[in-house]
């Protein structure tokens, strides 16, 4: 198994992501029920970005690199407002993007090169 630096915040994310994906079906179920607005497409659309979003950090806050961290940081300030679950999500994912980050090393070892 491959050790990647970050898993934490990886899984924030997935978790933030499934978070969305819940409500959003919570949602469409509601909606198809009580009424379908105009706006539908729209924000279909624009859940959907979002998710995918979630998953992309996901899986690239894993490389540790420096644009991975800003593209965490970022999404983590949108998801505060969402109170009270993706507050708390948030909180801790800053709290990884900001004081946790594991970054990738610039320079390796010959060693190191030949056994990847």
């Amino acid at each position: 198994m491959l050790n990647h630096q970050n898993q934490i915040l990886s899984k924030l994310h997935k978790m933030a992501a499934i978070v969305v994906i819940t409500l959003f079906i919570y949602k469409a179920v509601y909606r198809f029920y009580v009424d379908i607005p105009q706006y539908s497409v729209g924000s279909f659309l624009g859940v959907c970005a979002l998710i995918f979003a979630h998953f992309i950090c996901a899986k690239s806050v894993k490389t540790g690199s420096t644009s991975s961290r800003f593209g965490s940081i970022f999404m983590t300030v949108f998801m505060l407002n969402n109170f009270p679950i993706g507050t708390v999500i948030a909180v801790m994912m800053l709290f990884f993007s900001l004081f946790k980050w594991e970054k990738d090393s610039t320079f390796k070892l010959p060693i190191e090169l030949q056994k990847s």
